[in-house]
């Protein structure tokens, strides 16, 4: 269904290169984005919502290049986000999935499991009652933004607060962690997704009823937009549903969602920060782009890659893999770079359009996600 280019191993390499290049620049720090031609990173002293993140980055840079150095250090971090498994925060499935679930399928040691684990019950009990729908939390933690609460809940959350279920249910076989991420899915699917497959950000629900109320955004361009980042969570959220389940509605619902975003963008698929900028229709080529919303879809499509699948729709879907990672290598630093930086640099992040915060910066999570996706696609495995 692929074809992994030469030029994509060479990507790889730079990646994991790159990795090492960032962890020596912000020593005992968590790495969050950097100015191109700067190499100064902005860091957070706890990994902020990206933490677990970086812990992969250098489990994968470690085994791909031998460091035992690397690998140590990503268990090291992983005790250190130990501390945050309390923290209200959606959030925390990323932060344990990709820490702690993946030192276990790694290392085989029973600690990462059970943190894991508890990270996975934790996060699910934040689902409200009325309605299955899992919020954002008191406590969510992304620079930024100064937006909390329990009833307040987002696109994004069909990823990175369900990411954990997948995991957990293969672990135990308890039901509850798939009941409980159908329910959100399917209100997600009612409320949030347009007519057009394009997606709203924000939904604040009557905790008591369940009752929604009306749509906004934080991170988009106005309450109606289509914040291309929610989108790609979506996108991605569903495909790993349908990966995880093998529901058709599902698959249809990702396929709807990745149709819209590839009618905007083209085969390529790198988006603006948000589909329906006003911008776009004054001023097209001074829009930021995002390539770390193009990374999280790539990341998903890669994990359907390496499926060996008859379905007709998904293997339809996995055809947009190899020209959405070329568009992403078109941003990314090459060995001899006219700009003259080095190598494995995913340039053109957008993190916070409307406070132009870090919106033309390389991203830990798009480098994150990138580095993942070739990966799995080099190796033809996910460990977890």
């Amino acid at each position: 269904m692929y074809e992994f280019k030469p030029e994509w191993q060479i990507a790889l390499d730079d990646l994991c290169d790159r990795v090492v290049t960032i962890r020596d620049s912000v020593g005992e720090a968590w790495p969050y984005h950097c100015e191109p031609g700067t190499e100064e990173w902005d860091t957070t002293e706890d990994g902020d919502w990206c933490g677990g993140h970086w812990v992969e980055c250098l489990r994968i840079a470690g085994e791909l290049l031998g460091r035992q150095d690397l690998l140590d250090e990503a268990e090291e971090r992983t005790e250190r986000l130990r501390t945050y498994l309390e923290r209200d925060d959606m959030f925390r499935a990323h932060r344990f999935y990709y820490s702690a679930a993946r030192q276990y399928a790694w290392t085989s040691r029973t600690k990462y499991r059970t943190l894991a684990l508890a990270a996975a019950w934790a996060v699910r009990s934040m689902a409200m009652e009325a309605n299955g729908a899992m919020p954002i939390g008191t406590e969510v933690q992304v620079r930024s933004t100064q937006v909390f609460g329990r009833e307040k809940v987002c696109v994004d959350n069909v990823h990175p607060n369900l990411c954990l279920d997948w995991w957990a249910h293969r672990q135990t076989g308890d039901s509850t962690f798939i009941e409980g991420a159908r329910r959100h899915l399917d209100l997600t699917a009612r409320d949030f997704i347009n007519d057009d497959g394009s997606t709203v950000e924000f939904i604040d629900y009557d905790p008591e009823t369940g009752a929604p109320g009306p749509h906004y955004t934080l991170l988009g361009a106005h309450d109606d937009s289509c914040w291309s980042r929610g989108q790609a969570w979506a996108v991605a959220g569903y495909l790993r549903a349908w990966e995880e389940l093998g529901d058709a509605r599902y698959l249809n619902i990702g396929s709807r969602l990745l149709g819209y975003w590839i009618g905007q963008t083209g085969p390529q698929g790198v988006p603006p920060w948000d589909f329906k900028d006003p911008a776009l229709l004054t001023d097209p080529d001074a829009v930021a782009l995002d390539t770390s919303a193009s990374a999280v879809v790539v990341e998903q499509l890669a994990r359907m890659a390496i499926r060996d699948t008859r379905d007709r729709e998904a293997r339809r879907v996995v055809g947009h893999l190899t020209p959405m990672v070329d568009g992403l290598l078109a941003h990314l630093t090459g060995r001899d770079d006219p700009s003259g930086l080095p190598p494995g640099i995913l340039r053109n992040g957008c993190f916070n359009g409307p406070r132009k915060y870090a919106d033309h910066s390389e991203l830990i999570w798009g480098t994150a996600y990138l580095l993942f996706a070739l990966y799995y696609l080099r190796t033809g495995r996910v460990v977890e």
